[in-house]
């Protein structure tokens, strides 16, 4: 189906790119920026060479799957009501652009991590969630709401994450203070809650405030929480005017002061978007962690 024929929140087909070596032990799905597409993103992320080599991003990693879904067309405010492919509405808090529209695409996005982890005989270790730019936030959002068996990785490239300063406001009520969060890293109540009656831990308060902004479904507060065993590589330009670098650090300070395991790496000369080097680093982090 033509992206002129989609409706509002439709999700046309994910491209799908089978491993080009057997055995099958890793599936890949990785979500694209606002604007773009699976179709104008796949492509050149996949034949990226590495900086040492010759060899593409895919070949690194021939034994991956690789899912590639679209996001549903809308109207963004950001862009005088432009349709364009958005996971959601807005950016990051420091636009002044409301946020909405969430909950279809984290609700497709624990459908695709179903269907692959069972593509894999159950074994969610296998499967990585990667996302660039706004598709970097979607993957964050989701990961961290994602109550299935904890996933292999998380990659973020350029990206930020929606909710940053209230979100480190709930958890840093009953945290210790003081520590500078990314020397940490390998590589008063906003709404105006009475925290101290509440029997939520910081965390389970923070999880709860992201569902709904998701405009999930209200749940109780969950015991255990999948995403602090699995391991994120977050990957900025310093030359990023879109994303900024340092939303690309509040957002990994977050999911540090979540209890997360997070690698941070910058890369210099590098502006929005990604380089062979980011993506030679995802490669070794992918190997260290998962075991290709």
């Amino acid at each position: 189906m033509s992206s002129s024929r989609l409706q509002p929140a439709q999700f046309p087909p994910s491209i799908i790119l089978p491993p080009l070596s057997t055995p099958h032990n890793l599936t890949i799905i990785i979500l694209h920026g606002r604007g773009f597409n699976a179709q104008k993103f796949h492509g050149p992320l996949l034949s990226s060479p590495s900086p040492t080599t010759s060899t593409s991003f895919r070949k690194c990693l021939s034994n991956a799957r690789f899912v590639f879904p679209t996001a549903p067309l809308g109207r963004a405010t950001k862009y005088r009501r432009s349709r364009i492919h958005q996971w959601y509405e807005g950016t990051g808090d420091w636009e002044p652009e409301a946020r909405g529209d969430m909950r279809p695409s984290v609700e497709y996005i624990h459908g695709i991590l179903r269907e692959e982890v069972e593509k894999l005989g159950g074994d969610s270790r296998k499967v990585v969630l990667m996302g660039f730019s706004q598709g970097g936030a979607m993957t964050l959002i989701s990961s961290l709401l994602w109550e299935g068996p904890e996933l292999g990785a998380v990659v973020i490239m350029s990206g930020f994450m929606p909710l940053t300063e209230s979100l480190m406001d709930l958890l840093e009520d009953k945290s210790d203070d003081g520590d500078d969060m990314l020397e940490k890293m390998s590589g008063d109540d906003l709404f105006e809650r009475d925290l101290e009656q509440d029997e939520r831990t910081p965390l389970q308060q923070a999880i709860c405030e992201l569902r709904q902004e998701a405009e999930l479904d209200p749940m109780p507060p969950a015991t255990s929480f999948p995403f602090l065993k699995t391991p994120v590589f977050m990957g900025h330009g310093e030359r990023d005017h879109d994303v900024e670098l340092c939303h690309g650090q509040q957002a990994a300070e977050l999911l540090v002061r979540m209890g997360a395991l997070v690698q941070f790496n910058t890369y210099p000369d590098l502006a929005h978007w990604y380089s062979p080097e980011m993506l030679r680093d995802i490669v070794k982090f992918l190997d260290k962690h998962l075991g290709l």
